[in-house]
């Protein structure tokens, strides 16, 4: 029903369809799933050793946790980087190449032989074997000229089949229509389902539904005979191999996982796939009543709809897999086409798990081929969140305008997130997601996060969605709809980025350090390493922010993103109101009875007013936490305590900003809460930035509030700080703030979407401006937000586009990760551990000292017995450097997974590294003494190694190994 009661027909075509993206997904998860496939076959058939690398850094297969696993390889980075790239490098980059050719080729010539194979099979003859008269073919070119298409496709019929139906297939520019023989005969008997059907198959031409379908149906047959049967044989090897193989323990969760994926795969194309023709085949009918099809002409009896609920269940269970919709659904969207404006559990969750296995396939073949910069990981996270706004967003938009034509309730975004957000957290538990080798993720319970994240997602569109089909007076709603759209993918592709790169970490079990990166980004602020007092509270909330923020806005786009989600609705301020139905009204509904198409837009200075005592509230949180800062300066604070309090009050200042803003704009405008929340915040968030720059360019011009030690003066170099280290961080958690804050109270959980009538709804409407001021004002606050955006993005660029050096990711790791806890070590596990220590790169090493060390004695012996002096031993000086050399090589090294034996290796390097400085400077400075004593060092040392390979040949032999 309209907004005043009257019936209103609505048009399909008022946005797209959405299928196209749909069909996109199934290829792109086709592709990253098959390619993953391809990889592990090419493992397989090389002699990639990944476990061995896992067990040279101290990893037990067989106990410990997700966590530890990333921690030892992080930890020791350097080495297990070096150690696969040597021992566990991937095919060569030509193989996934080779294997997309194959796959393209394949496809290509599939679908191209489709047509030919399916009239072959049908053995159909040519029309003009049956239509002697040319009556079917003068029939078929009017109704080709009515359906808008340039010339009538080919038509041939098969006399063997009795129904009275059609088929086209082949492809859109030479699309093949098939005609029964049964409807051949109904011409005369029945000419208004003959009609009918014929408009019906040209619908699907006219659609374009007919490429696209028939690809998908090449590439899936492609995909089950060519990628499949290598894989399902590199499983079956993997199983028979298990009862030999002591790391099964850790392998058997990815294998049985690749077995799980691959019938999920095979669930969510098919399913996915009869779901949209399924609605294809609703938009053929309509489109050919439109064009003059009588609507009785599919006229079929109606099934009966007796049985009680489990009967209805089990019908409603295998219609899902149909690729037509039930008769009785196709009669009634020819007057009522809601069925392809509703929102379906099942599409949901299809689609969530679809993209989750397709990113996490993606991220993985990255990881391979180090391709890990963040550019990269963000532009497989834009392309898994393109897909999912490009079907998910495009549902969710076409169901707010059916619901806006017709006067009934919005769609449920909470119901749409919750379906959405469990197919994530599945596709993404069964791709592996935070389980590394284990079955499941050590902390289960934050996939919770993925499902409020997919809510959000869902509840951003929705709410912008309805504020843009009142704002909107286009002829058409592509535009906002696409922008709309497009803001979303960018918002979820930043979930998609922390999720992989941190959520899946804290999920496998993983912890920050929180003294460790406290302590790192102090240092980034200062310059310089300050004290390092044992974590507080304040040290604990300030870094969970930063996390959070910086994490957020890692990827040079991320600004962008969070500034989209305040700046797109922002914008629907900026059309000029009008008076009558919008043009795209008129378009979509045309007999719709004149009416609101929901509530009506607030005014901009009632929402941007809220943003007004939010500014205020972080001036005076500004001014309170300088004046607590100065009072502190004189105590003896400790100076990285007190670095994180002036950057945790900084950020605290923003927050308060966005969260009183919020809280305002919920309580002056009833509808549309959480656009206007998000505008007010993000209005509020810059001009307490813009206060607190001031405060602190003019430091010392106020005594009271001063925390530096300059005079009066106008100082602008704090400003690329506080937005580096302030303001970036802050943005994402007060937009997060916002949306909290305007999410509606438990009592009207209920009621998500439906914001209450109240008298200030009614108010809305008399102080919407429509000057030019009000317009100027909202493009000044874009601009601003963007702008700022935009040079945070051009200034990460290039750090974006850089690969991390082993030992930059090393360090870090080392500072930012919390202490390893091991378990205790079977006797077995250690042999197998400090075997493959030997085997990937120790015995190379200690031989390498045993030869450097031969060399240099015997050179020295050569020069002593020769008569020479100290003076005269120069040339002896680059085998000292050559140890030197091995020494550091010998540190960058894995640490020898045991006790024990690591600690003689820790006392052999040094000693080897002392007594290569020692002959250094001995020959150099002509120091006799000096070399004898690094001389007797080496031979320590020559004893030491000796002790480490008892202590390892020992441990072999107690493992049995």
């Amino acid at each position: 029903m309209t907004g005043r009661g009257a019936p209103a027909s609505v048009d399909e075509r008022a946005l797209s369809a959405g299928t196209t993206a749909r069909f996109a997904l199934l290829v792109a998860l086709l592709l990253a799933s098959s390619s993953l496939m391809v990889l592990y076959v090419g493992i397989a058939l090389s002699s990639y050793d990944g476990f061995g690398c896992s067990l040279a850094a101290g990893v037990d297969p067989a106990a410990d946790p997700a966590a530890n696993v990333m921690d030892k390889r992080a930890l020791q980075w350097e080495a297990y980087r070096a150690c696969s790239d040597r021992y566990a490098a991937p095919p060569p980059w030509w193989w996934l190449v080779g294997w997309w050719t194959l796959l393209a080729a394949g496809t290509a010539v599939l679908f191209g032989a489709l047509p030919r194979w399916k009239a072959r099979r049908s053995r159909v003859v040519p029309l003009a074997t049956v239509d002697r008269d040319g009556e079917i073919r003068r029939v078929l070119a009017d109704l080709s000229a009515t359906a808008g298409l340039t010339r009538p496709p080919r038509v041939v019929v098969d006399p063997a089949a009795a129904s009275a139906g059609a088929v086209v297939f082949g492809r859109t520019g030479r699309a093949t229509i098939c005609l029964h023989g049964g409807l051949v005969a109904a011409r005369t008997t029945d000419p208004r389902r003959f009609r009918a059907v014929l408009l019906h198959e040209l619908a699907h031409i006219a659609n374009r539904d007919v490429t696209v379908t028939y690809l998908t149906v090449a590439l899936w047959r492609v995909y089950l005979a060519v990628a499949l049967p290598p894989f399902l044989l590199w499983c079956g090897w993997m199983f028979r191999r298990a009862a030999g193989s002591l790391v099964w323990s850790a392998e058997a969760p990815i294998v049985s996982r690749g077995l799980l994926t691959t019938g999920l795969l095979a669930v969510l194309v098919y399913l996915a796939r009869s779901e949209v023709l399924r609605s294809r085949e609703v938009y053929a009918d309509r489109a050919a009543v439109r064009w003059g099809a009588d609507p009785t002409g599919w006229a079929t009896p109606a099934p009966a709809t007796t049985g009680g609920y489990p009967r209805r269940a089990l019908r409603a269970f295998t219609e899902l897999w149909h690729p037509h919709p039930r008769w009785d659904v196709r009669r009634a969207a020819l007057t009522d086409p809601a069925v392809l404006f509703g929102l379906r559990a099942l599409p949901l969750f299809l689609t969530g798990a679809a993209a989750a296995v397709t990113h996490t396939h993606a991220s993985y073949a990255l990881t391979q081929y180090a391709l890990v910069t963040t550019w990269m990981q963000h532009a497989a996270a834009v392309v898994s969140a393109a897909l999912v706004a490009g079907v998910v967003g495009i549902a969710l938009w076409r169901a707010v305008v059916y619901a806006a034509l017709t006067g009934q309730p919005p769609p449920s975004s909470l119901r749409s997130g919750l379906w959405l957000g469990l197919g994530l957290a599945v596709g993404g538990t069964l791709a592996g997601q935070g389980t590394v080798n284990e079955w499941l993720p050590a902390r289960p319970w934050l996939l919770l996060l993925v499902v409020l994240a997919a809510t959000a997602f869902t509840w951003w569109l929705t709410q912008s969605a309805r504020l843009w089909v009142v704002a909107w007076r286009g002829r058409s709603l592509r535009p906002v709809a696409l922008l709309n759209v497009s803001a979303a993918a960018l918002g979820l592709s930043l979930w998609f980025f922390w999720w992989h790169t941190h959520g899946v970490a804290y999920t496998a079990g993983w912890m920050v350090d929180v003294a460790g990166f406290r302590d790192y980004l102090v240092a980034a602020w200062v310059g310089r390493e300050l004290d390092h007092p044992p974590a507080s509270a304040v040290d604990r909330a300030w870094v969970l922010a930063v996390l959070t923020g910086t994490a957020t806005t890692g990827p040079p786009l991320g600004l962008l993103a969070v500034a989209g989600a305040w700046v797109v609705p922002l914008l629907a301020w900026l059309p000029r109101p009008g008076t009558g139905p919008a043009p795209w009204v008129r378009a979509a509904a045309p007999d719709r009875a004149p009416g609101p198409l929901g509530p009506p837009l607030p005014g901009l200075r009632r929402v941007l007013g809220a943003g007004l005592p939010g500014a205020g509230a972080g001036v005076l949180v500004a001014v309170a936490v300088l004046a607590w800062l100065h009072a502190r300066a004189r105590t003896g604070y400790s100076a990285t305590s007190y670095t994180v309090a002036y950057l945790a009050g900084m950020t605290l200042v923003l927050l308060v900003a966005a969260a009183v803003a919020a809280v305002a704009a919920r309580r002056a405008v009833p509808a549309h809460r959480l656009p206007a929340a998000l505008v007010a915040a993000g209005a509020a968030t810059l001009l307490a930035f813009a206060a607190l720059v001031v405060l602190r360019a003019l430091d010392g011009c106020v005594p009271a509030l001063s925390v530096g030690t300059g005079d009066c003066a106008l100082n602008l170099r704090v400003v690329p700080n506080l937005v580096a280290h302030v303001l970036v961080p802050a943005l994402p958690l007060t937009a997060l703030v916002a949306g909290l804050l305007a999410a509606p109270r438990p009592r009207a959980a209920r009621a998500l979407d439906r914001p209450g009538a109240t008298a200030g709804g009614s108010r809305a409407t008399a102080d919407r401006p429509g000057t030019v001021a009000a317009r100027v004002g909202v493009a000044v606050l874009a601009v601003t937000a963007l702008g700022i955006a935009t040079l945070v993005a051009v200034q990460r660029a290039p750090y974006a586009a850089r690969m991390p050096e082993p030992a930059e990711a090393q360090r870090a790791a080392r500072r930012w990760t919390g202490t390893v806890i091991d378990a205790p070590v079977s006797a077995r596990s250690r042999a197998m551990q400090v075997d493959a220590w030997l085997d990937r790169g120790g015995d190379d090493l200690l031989d390498r000292f045993y030869r450097q060390r031969r060399d240099l004695f015997a050179a020295v012996t050569a020069g002593v017995d020769a008569g020479r002096s100290i003076d005269r031993l120069g040339d002896l000086r680059p085998r000292c450097v050559q140890l030197g050399e091995f020494a550091d090589d010998a540190a960058r090294y894995f640490r020898i997974p045991d006790p024990e034996a690591d600690r003689l290796w820790e006392s052999f390097v040094e000693i080897v590294r002392q007594a290569s400085q020692g002959c250094v400077t001995a020959l150099d400075t002509h120091q006799a003494d000096l070399f004898n004593t690094s001389m007797r060092a080496l031979a320590t040392a020559q004893q030491t190694s000796h002790a480490i390979d008892d202590r390892i040949d020992a441990l072999i032999a107690l493992g049995g190994w």
